[in-house]
């Protein structure tokens, strides 16, 4: 497959499906869940094709080097993956792919992805002290954070674009 350039994570439809719906008696809920997540997955893999549906909250790419998870907690994070929430404290959708040379080097993130990074947790075997999730700035340098560890909030929240090696 080519580079995740061209898979890459995004979040798309699947937000919109939110806004229509009502209210369903305790009983009714865990089918309704179920099938709203699946909807949600379905509607993300309209919007980013050739990925491999694994459950009814999950997609995976690359033979699963890069996955997105529509409800994750920070424990959905597996050893040797990066992993970017669209909330602080490790909530909402989550993104992930593992680390390799080419990604460690670079790893955009597509157009959803793209200034909505709110906490994250490195668990990939890029070199520790060298990567680093970036916001790509025209008219100044680019704002960084270095990417180890976990943080439950981001220093530019909403704002960072990629990740990669090297300031």
């Amino acid at each position: 497959m080519k580079t995740p350039k061209k898979t890459g994570i995004a979040l798309g439809a699947g937000a919109l499906l939110l806004s229509g719906l009502t209210t369903a008696p305790a009983v009714a809920a865990p089918a309704a869940s179920s099938s709203l997540s699946s909807a949600k997955v379905d509607a993300y893999m309209a919007v980013v094709p050739n990925g491999t549906k694994v459950s009814d909250n999950e997609i995976t790419w690359e033979n699963g080097q890069v996955r997105v998870v529509m409800s994750a907690a920070k424990k959905s994070c597996a050893v040797g993956y990066y992993c970017v929430w669209e909330h602080s404290r490790f909530r909402g959708a989550m993104a992930a792919w593992t680390g390799s040379k080419d990604r460690c080097k670079k790893f955009n993130f597509t157009k959803y992805w793209k200034n909505k990074v709110s906490s994250f947790q490195a668990r990939g075997n890029c070199e520790r002290g060298n990567y680093f999730l970036k916001a790509a700035k025209d008219w100044q340098p680019d704002w960084f954070e270095p990417f180890e560890g976990a943080k439950e909030y981001v220093r530019y929240n909403d704002d960072y674009d990629y990740a990669s090696k090297g300031l």
